[in-house]
This record gives structure tokens, sequence and C-alpha cells, in this order.
């Protein structure tokens, strides 16, 4: 079984390399291991694949001046992997300018002697591991805490997507509400009056529709006003803003849409839903039918409730002429 923890020892002379292992292997349990290179080169390809491995590289305890590679280019290339290995390094030879270039783009825990007799090299060592085990401790809390923010982020993120869906949506039919309905049409009568473009909207009515529930029943009537949506959203473009404003009433906002363009449009819905094959729970027929009332934008219209006044009145001449079909105000 492979060791968590590597400890990592790079030195040119053997005999440090060798007090290095028997010092450390000494203190530490079966959860460290030590590995011991005369070459920066092999350390830090070794090291690099105990991390692909998922060990952690605990610490590094290297000269300066090694072959090929020196410590300095070593411990900044293993940080980029490793940024929390505890760095121990011999002090001979290094310069300002190393340390420097160190501390900046790496770490050092501690510069010693490479005389190992002048200091306690094994308390170092132990002190080392504790304050690696601290941090550690403190990085998979801080990663707790962090799944959980985002898992509660999420949360919240999703439960105000739920709450705009309910407060935006009628419950039954999937379309927009009443308040939605004028909250996305209303904004858009500045820009067409200011562009000189035609909006008209259809009042539409479900005809009848009291007695579809009398007769048979609410479900039945729910049934209804789900198909009846249905099917006329099916004669829209995604353009077009469909809303229930209450009970079997519905309006319809055409962006760019004349009078006559908004009469072919109410036709093909008066159609359709004429047409419908609506059946009962005895399966005989019932028929459905819808009146609209239209009207378009005028210069006069301060907002979207003055245009559906008119769509109203249109909708009640509908209604009086005999239902199932479209009038223009």
């Amino acid at each position: 079984m492979k060791s968590k923890y590597i400890i990592v020892c790079i030195d040119n002379e053997t005999e440090i390399l060798n007090e290095l292992e028997r010092k450390i292997t000494k203190i530490i349990d079966s959860n460290y291991i030590v590995y011991t290179y005369t070459s920066a080169e092999e350390a830090l390809s070794q090291s690099l694949i105990h991390i692909a491995n998922g060990q952690e590289i605990l610490m590094s305890i290297s000269s300066y001046n090694l072959s090929n590679m020196n410590g300095e280019e070593f411990l900044t290339s293993l940080f980029k992997y490793s940024p929390y290995t505890k760095n121990i390094v011999f002090e001979n030879d290094l310069t300002l300018k190393s340390i420097k270039n160190i501390i900046n783009n790496a770490t050092i825990y501690k510069l010693v002697e490479k005389n190992l007799k002048h200091y306690n090299l094994e308390l170092m060592v132990l002190d080392a591991i504790k304050i690696y085990d601290s941090e550690r401790r403190v990085r998979d809390y801080q990663a707790i805490l962090e799944d959980a923010v985002e898992k509660r982020t999420k949360d919240l993120k999703d439960t105000n997507v739920k709450l705009h869906i309910l407060a935006t949506t009628d419950s039954l039919t999937g379309i927009k509400n009443r308040r939605s309905f004028f909250e996305s049409s209303e904004p858009m009568m500045p820009y067409i009056k200011r562009e000189g473009q035609q909006l008209a909207i259809l009042a539409i009515d479900i005809d009848k529709f009291k007695a579809i529930n009398d007769t048979y029943g609410h479900i039945k009537g729910d049934e209804a006003l789900i198909l009846v949506t249905k099917t006329i959203s099916q004669t829209l473009r995604k353009s077009d803003i469909f809303g229930r404003l209450g009970g079997e009433e519905f309006a319809v906002t055409l962006p760019n849409t004349s009078l006559d363009g908004a009469t072919f449009v109410a036709e093909k819905m008066r159609e359709a839903i004429e047409n419908l094959n609506f059946k009962s729970n005895d399966s005989s027929h019932i028929k459905i039918t819808i009146s609209i009332g239209i009207t378009s934008m005028t210069q006069n219209d301060e907002n979207l409730e003055d245009m559906l006044v008119r769509a109203d009145e249109a909708l009640y001449k509908a209604k009086g002429n005999g239902r199932n079909q479209v009038c223009v105000a």
C-alpha cells in the first residue's frame, strides 16, 4: 500500500542523504515515507508521479548546488503542483538572489546548515509535520465550508427560480399570469412608439365556459383550459406574449403586428379551437369556442390597460354578436 505522505531529500552527497534518511525514518510512522535523490530532476519527476497518484509531498530537504537542475529550480517547479510542501533548504552556497526568487515563486520553511550535528533535525521535521497536518485540516475544513456554501447558494438559486416561476406563471396552464403578462408587455410600448412600429392586443374568452364547468365538472373544465391554452400557444410566435388574466380570460400581445395581421392570427386561433376534439367522460363531444377582441396601439395609449379596455369592448361585441367570432375595436 502506497504511503500517503512523501518526504523528499536531495543532495549530491550520499553521506548526507543516508544521515537524513536515518534520522527521519527513526521518528515517522507508516503514514510517511522518505525518498532520497542525488538528482533534482529525478526528484521532481518522481514527485510529480506521486502527486498524480494522489499522494502529497509533505516536505522537501534540498541543497542548492545540484547538477542539471539546482535547488532553486526544483522548488519553484514543485511549488506549481505542491504549494503546501514544507521546504527545508541547506543554506550553503545559497545566494540572496536565489532566496528572493524562491520566496517570490515558491516557499521556504527553514534555512539550515548542512552540518546536521549543529541542530535538532528530528525536532524540526516533527514540527514541520505538525504544522503541515494542522494546515491540511484547515484546508479540508475550508473545502467542506466552500462545498456547503456552494450547495447552499445553488439551493437558494434553485429556490429563487422556483419562486420566480410561481410568481409569474399560471399554475394550471403554465403560461404567464396576469402580473407577468403586464410586466412583459408594457415595457415594450415606449420603444415601439418611438420606433414607429405596430403593436396589437388580443382579448380572448372561452364561450360559455361556466356551462362546461356546470355540466361536466371542474376537472373537465380545467382540462378544457389547458387544451385551449396549448392550442393557442401553437399558433403564436416566440416573440408573442400569452397570458391568462383570470378564469377563462386570456390576452396576447403581438409585437410588430398590424390589425390585419392580428386579425389573421385571431381567426387562425378561433378555427383551431372550434375544431378541437374534446370529449366528456362518457365520450360525448364537448364543443369549445372562443371569442376574440382586437385592438392596436395608438399614440394616445399611456399603458397596456388602455389597449386592453378597447380589446375587451371588441370582445364583448363579438360575444353579443353570437360568440365564436373575431371583432376589431
